[in-house]
């Protein structure tokens, strides 16, 4: 019985050193930061959002805040009347 011969896409990925990477990224300031390797110096963008909500578009959170900050306010005021 005899192995099928190695493809040549699988022998040339296989051919150089492997890099265990080491990324250094950017600061999230827009849908992609820059990262780059501390070992073999490759660059690559990485993804700054969560696939289920999209970048800039948090209004929700904005409301949970407000609504946060208008309840402490008020609690603050109580306390202050007492």
């Amino acid at each position: 019985m005899t192995q099928p011969e190695p493809s040549a896409s699988s022998t040339e990925e296989q051919e150089g050193p492997q890099c265990c990477h080491h990324w250094v990224i950017q600061p999230a300031t827009g849908p992609v930061s820059t990262g780059k390797c501390l070992n073999c110096d490759e660059i690559r963008d990485f993804k700054n959002y969560v696939e289920a909500s999209t970048w800039g578009d948090d209004k929700g959170a904005s409301r949970s805040a407000a609504a946060v900050t208008k309840a402490a306010a008020d609690k603050l005021k109580t306390q202050n009347e007492e």
